[in-house]
């Protein structure tokens, strides 16, 4: 009985454009007031808010510092607004808001004022790719960007972010919507230097790539090409270094280098050969006679002769 008497929620997509005053805490509360009036102003005079209003396909929510804009007509309706709203707060600088798009699922509900509103993860994601940018970005979620995509007319405004970590783990990829005097062509804080061109990829959506399969490629293709050259080298010179190895195997082993006496030898040697140097210098003295002449040899026994017999 209880489930009977609670209301269905019929899902539909909604194309929501979520937007905030950038700075609103900062500002007093009458430059609060004021702001905010300034800014329902402009969105209720865009071409694209009242033709979506007067179809019944728009639903606007208050946010305090900003609202968010529920289309559940085309997904060209939030962008076309939105571009509406950067040019005319462009000739009004006072207001500086950002801007988030997405197409998610979304439900009505009653509100506390038992007023009808809307509620779902399409609202709240666009909340998410808003709050990513900073004064003037048009960021869009990469699911509208897809279908932005196969419109010539909005190619050339779409810029890829790449991806980014947002409330809760999500991880969301991001394309910045911007011309040259529609939105802030800077990147927001956290991405790169400059915005990449959108490109898709696939059959249907050709979706782009993300920045974390990117580098897997370029590891990838390093490591086949140094794997290529590594393979081409060793088939080149496997057969010299063959070659060289057989040569070096053929050459006879040269005899091995004797060892050096150890120093007990050198003395004993030494002084071996101290004793015979001296052994030869006194070996000819001892030999010689007495009655040897100056030559070495005996001198000759004169013979008696009878004169100095007589004598």
């Amino acid at each position: 009985m209880a489930d009977e008497q609670k209301p269905k929620q019929r899902l539909e997509i909604g194309h929501v454009l979520f937007i905030d005053i950038v700075g609103y805490s900062k500002l007093l509360n009458d430059e609060q007031t004021e702001a905010l009036h300034e800014l329902n102003q402009v969105v209720r005079n865009t071409d694209a808010a009242e033709q979506a209003e007067a179809a019944g396909q728009l639903t606007i929510i208050p946010t305090g510092d900003g609202m968010a804009l529920v289309f559940t007509g085309s997904v060209e309706d939030p962008v076309e607004c939105a571009l509406q709203i950067s040019q005319a707060l462009r000739a009004q600088p006072s207001v500086a808001v950002r801007m988030g798009i997405h197409s998610g699922p979304v439900h009505r509900v009653a509100d506390v004022n038992q007023r009808d509103n809307i509620a779902g993860t399409g609202i709240n994601i666009a909340q998410r790719v808003m709050d990513c940018g900073d004064a003037g970005h048009i960021l869009v979620s990469k699911r509208v960007a897809d279908d932005l995509a196969q419109y010539r007319r909005w190619q050339p405004y779409l810029h890829e972010l790449g991806d980014v970590e947002v409330k809760h783990g999500v991880v969301l990829s991001l394309v910045n919507l911007y011309a040259e005097t529609i939105g802030n062509p800077a990147p927001p804080p956290g991405f790169g230097k400059s915005g990449r061109a959108f490109r898709q990829s696939g059959k249907a959506g050709r979706k782009g790539m993300g920045s974390i399969a990117r580098v897997i490629l370029i590891i990838v293709g390093v490591v086949i090409s140094l794997t290529l050259v590594l393979a081409i080298v060793s088939i080149i010179f496997t057969p010299a270094i063959v070659r060289s190895l057989d040569r070096k195997g053929a050459e006879p082993r040269l005899a091995p280098i004797p060892s050096p006496p150890s120093i007990d030898n050198q003395i004993r040697n030494a002084v071996s050969k101290r004793i015979q140097e001296e052994l030869r210098e006194k070996l000819p003295s001892m030999n010689e006679s007495p009655t040897s002449g100056p030559s070495g040899s005996p001198s000759p026994i004169p013979e008696k002769s009878g004169t100095s017999l007589l004598m």
